[in-house]
């Protein structure tokens, strides 16, 4: 894959004074990869995190308890994500560098600040501020790398990019799994301080993309106007519906996994090794989908028919895995078996919206239009993880809340409808 990604960036300079491609995507793919190393981890660690912080706060750390917080707490993460929506308009602003590096040390020093964390009221505010940098970075890091590379490559990189974040993913799992009991889970988050070192980098090598910092202040009203106003709340929803089936399925299988390992006699720290595994066969699949998604959307000649696969392949890939798998045959193997179809359905679709979203959306509007979208998305989109504990709690089982949530997917199809059809042409001045 790293041989194809560089022939594509081969052309050395896009004009005087400007990085090269291979430089701009690369440092945006760093960028979001570390990001979804940090976002990732929480994942693999909730139980081992809430054990300690429930009963620091008079909690008392029940299967219940661990599943209604774990789910509470990664809702406030995504709140924070949904409010990062300010970044698409700084970027639009001030520069997509300058914001790109503030975001990269904010996500970063919140995160090592959740290993600090004495109660749950302390690390759902680290949580939160985390949550909140982690998500400017694809606002201001995506209409970077769409501006800053030739037109014949565009949709290939800009689809690319999002193998970052199951590689980040995948880093985290191989992480946790490798050296995690000896870190601990306060280690873990500590390693989050890491992405800073990124920073220098991108301030020294990286130059603005020309016109990418208005001079004056962009109209975001102009997002709600006309003909824009359809697009931009066609592309909100689709977001929440993805986002919403994605962290409603991806997320609980290291949980579902731990949990059943545990009831079943295992020990804590075998469990947990488990769902690392989990997590690594998961974004396998991801990461494929992420990378094939540029070849299929040419395939199919259309941002809307490929996103129907993936909104129906989701519905079934959670349906499938959750309640056939896990809840009717009983069967971790074929539930394992299964997780990359998973992942390459339910994630590998943001691959699609990496390509399709900035497309949507003028130059002066673009980190503002995509960043409102995403953000957006995750506002509604956060209600799923609460859900699923809440669910979970009253019903007694993680695979049935969860394949009940997946019908999100069939909500989110007129909604394609609604969106402009960008395959084909140039991306918008």
């Amino acid at each position: 894959m790293t041989e194809s990604i560089v022939d594509a960036v081969a052309p050395s300079v896009t004009a005087t004074g400007a990085a090269s491609p291979r430089k701009v995507f690369w440092a945006t793919w760093f960028g979001w990869m570390l990001d979804g190393f940090d976002s990732s981890m929480y994942g693999y660690i909730l139980v081992s995190a809430l054990s300690e912080l429930l009963p620091a706060s008079g909690i008392e750390p029940s299967k219940a308890n661990i599943g209604i917080y774990g789910g509470l707490l990664f809702s406030i993460f995504m709140l924070g994500w949904a409010c990062s929506m300010v970044w698409g308009w700084a970027a639009d602003r001030y520069g997509r560098v300058r914001i790109m590096c503030w975001t990269v040390l904010v996500y970063s020093l919140f995160t090592a600040l959740c290993g600090l964390a004495t109660g749950i009221v302390m690390f759902a505010l680290f949580r939160f501020v985390a949550g909140f940098g982690i998500g400017g970075e694809w606002a201001a890091g995506t209409p970077l790398l769409q501006e800053s590379v030739p037109e014949n490559t565009r949709v290939r990189l800009a689809g690319w990019l999002h193998t970052a974040t199951p590689t980040g993913l995948f880093l985290a799992a191989a992480v946790t799994l490798v050296i995690g009991s000896t870190l601990g889970w306060r280690g873990m988050f500590l390693l989050g301080i890491l992405p800073a070192l990124l920073i220098a980098y991108l301030r020294s090598n990286i130059p603005e993309p020309e016109g990418s910092a208005s001079r004056e202040r962009p109209s975001v009203a102009a997002l709600f106007t006309g003909d824009q106003a359809r697009t931009t709340w066609a592309a909100a929803l689709m977001m929440a519906c993805i986002i919403f089936g994605l962290w409603s399925s991806n997320f609980w299988a290291p949980t579902v996994i731990s949990t059943k390992l545990v009831a079943a006699g295992a020990t804590p720290a075998h469990a947990q090794e488990m769902g690392a595994v989990a997590g690594l066969i998961t974004n396998v699949g991801t990461l494929i989908g992420c990378f094939l998604v540029p070849s299929l959307t040419t395939w199919l000649g259309s941002r809307r028919r490929t996103a129907v696969l993936f909104f129906i392949g989701g519905l079934i890939s959670v349906v499938v895995c959750y309640e056939v798998a896990i809840e009717w045959l009983d069967s971790l193997v074929l539930f394992m078996a299964l997780l990359p179809v998973l992942g390459f359905l339910t994630n590998g679709v943001f691959g699609l919206f990496t390509i399709w979203l900035p497309e949507m959306f003028p130059s002066a509007l673009r980190g503002s239009g995509s960043g409102f979208a995403f953000s957006m998305g995750r506002v509604l989109g956060a209600a799923g993880p609460t859900l699923i504990g809440a669910l979970a709690a009253r019903t007694g089982s993680f695979p049935l809340a969860i394949s009940m949530l997946s019908l999100i997917y069939l909500i989110g199809l007129p909604l394609i409808a609604l969106a402009p059809e960008t395959a084909g042409k140039p991306l918008a001045k």
